[in-house]
């Protein structure tokens, strides 16, 4: 009988049980839950994870930042039932620290005036209630200022001014003076600049430490040319002025075109500025603009455009109706701007011979304007051809295809395709209409290697026009607010830095209504059209209400190895 009692009684202890599960109540809906966590400043995903960014301070006054952090509770509305623990890892003073702070709902950080530092964050929020814990890892870092981002140049002759649109974190911080924000007492270096332009490269230091150079450069109507540090504005003095434009008995070069190609990640860049008088000078990587060779060189011209192929420059000399070549060798590395400046270029400018009289008589470019010139180098560099685009007295456009006429190797082992190869003409020629062409600005045409497409960009009005070369097909990518013009444009960057990101795809555009003016952005896809999900603000004032003047250029600075875009 106990052989049968037993296994009954388990039985009835299990159903017992079981029937004990129903009684318990599992729902949460009365649990406090702590269902987001979110920081002031905002935190933003970057590659080394999630970051608040503040700008590295420029006095004393603002070294003590506070991070603050909102957290939404799914039943109480308080901070008092939260402890916070915020585990921290820093260097300071070449030292690295390790400290707990407790301070409740927020975080206070010290960043040294005018350095680099980084916090790396453990954030344990208790709950008192649940004793449930919740954690957030974050950095909080500090970046120079102006670093990646867009500066302005604004005014009226004479009285121009540099703002600066500079995105920190979520934050977009508009200065429509940013010399004074950082030299309160340092004047207006920039009254009489002209046209602005960029150039990060990497030169060596006493030729044993290969460093980081950023340089903005201010070009001055009629003057030198003023060389800045990007990010602080701090003017570079020495020489760099002479580097950048050198003299000669007819003056500095007044500024009126710049082009560039290549890779400043190998030191394979070269530039080009071109003068409102018709001279020109060229560089490669560096700063250091030379005049070519007076030996053996043509001398009697008028250069309006230019091209850069894999082994040359090329120039249309609008005085004499030719084009012009000129090998762009230069054999001083990258030991800096004073070597390179020393360097001059031996290379002579001669006329390439071009034969017009195999284009019909209506094509030839012969007492028509060369605007500007370019090369499709996106995927075959040593291969493609300069392209230039030309007008006449009736506004219509045309646009030449230079086909080379040597290529191979010569006997010395150099490249048969430079200028001294050969007595004979350098180029071939192909000319087209280019049906629909209708730029208001004839110095906004540009080029973009970006796309597989050969698509030409230019303001007309209020528009900017996508322009394709190959069949005449025109898009409008852009129309300006009602009451606006386009003032000018220039696309993030035109050449194929290694870790560039997809910076080349970003067109900043310049807007003028009447005496006031105003900073956009626009992003564009690999296959040239706009891309929507980039939308960037019309920014026309600082924070406290002054607005910018007329837009007469403008430039994105951004590092060495750029990474990701953060405006």
């Amino acid at each position: 009988m106990k052989k049968i009692l037993f296994p009954l009684g388990l039985v009835l202890l299990l159903a017992s049980c079981y029937e004990d599960k129903g009684n318990y109540d599992y729902t949460f809906d009365k649990v406090n839950a702590i269902d987001s966590v979110k920081f002031t400043p905002e935190a933003e995903q970057q590659l080394n994870g999630l970051t608040i960014e503040f700008t590295q301070p420029l006095t004393a006054a603002d070294t003590l930042q506070r991070v603050f952090v909102n957290c939404k509770q799914s039943l109480v509305s308080s901070l008092e039932n939260l402890d916070f623990t915020w585990i921290r890892s820093y260097t300071k003073n070449g030292v690295k620290v390790k400290d707990t702070l407790t301070t409740k709902g927020y975080m206070d950080v010290v960043l040294p005036v005018g350095k680099a530092t980084a916090y790396n964050v453990m954030l344990e929020i208790h709950d008192q209630i649940t004793g449930l814990s919740n954690y957030t890892q974050f950095n909080v870092a500090t970046r120079p200022i102006f670093k990646n981002s867009i500066f302005v140049l604004h005014g009226m002759s004479g009285n121009m001014h540099l703002g600066n649109i500079e995105k920190v974190g979520t934050n977009v911080n508009v200065h429509t003076d940013a010399y004074a924000l950082v030299h309160p007492n340092g004047g207006n270096p920039f009254a009489n600049t002209s046209k602005l332009m960029y150039q990060a490269t990497m030169t060596f230091v006493n030729y044993t430490q290969l460093v980081e150079s950023d340089n903005l450069i201010a070009f001055q109507n009629g003057a030198e040319a003023k060389v800045f540090k990007p990010f602080g504005l701090d003017q570079k003095l020495d020489n760099y002025r002479n580097y950048v434009l050198p003299y000669s008995s007819q003056g500095v070069i007044p500024v009126e075109k710049i082009g560039m190609v290549g890779d400043p990640s190998n030191q394979s860049d070269y530039y080009y500025i071109i003068g409102k008088d018709g001279r020109f000078v060229t560089a490669r990587a560096m700063l250091s603009f030379k005049f070519p060779s007076q030996e053996g060189s043509e001398n009697n011209y008028r250069v309006t455009a230019g091209a850069i192929t894999s082994e040359e420059f090329v120039f249309w000399d609008g005085k004499n109706n030719r084009f012009l070549h000129v090998n762009r060798d230069d054999s001083y590395g990258i030991w800096g701007e004073q070597e390179a400046y020393y360097a001059q270029l031996s290379n002579p400018l001669l006329d390439a011979q071009v034969d017009f009289s195999t284009l019909p008589e209506a094509l030839s470019p012969v007492g028509k304007t060369g605007l500007y010139g370019f090369i499709q180098y996106r995927e075959n560099y040593s291969n493609e051809h300069p392209f230039f685009i030309f007008k006449d007295t009736q506004n219509q456009y045309y646009l030449y295809e230079l086909i080379p006429t040597r290529s191979g190797k010569d006997d010395n082992g150099g490249s048969g395709d430079g200028p001294n190869d050969s007595d004979g003409p350098a180029y071939t020629v192909k000319g087209q209409v280019l049906e629909g062409f209708s730029p208001s600005d004839i110095n906004s045409i540009c080029y973009n290697t970006w796309f597989p497409t050969n698509y030409v960009f230019y303001i007309d009005g209020a528009n900017i026009i996508r322009y394709n070369i190959s069949n005449g097909d025109k898009v409008i990518i852009y129309t300006a607010p009602v009451g606006y013009d386009v003032a000018c444009m220039k696309f993030r960057e035109n050449n194929t830095l290694l870790y560039s990101a997809d910076l080349g795809r970003y067109l900043t555009i310049g807007l003028n209504q009447g005496s006031k003016g105003a900073v956009t952005e626009i992003k564009l896809t690999t296959g040239g059209d706009v891309d929507e999900s980039y939308q960037m603000p019309v920014y026309s004032q600082d924070k406290d209400g002054q607005a910018f003047g007329n837009i007469a250029d403008i430039q994105f600075v951004h590092e060495y190895s750029y990474q990701v875009p953060n405006l």
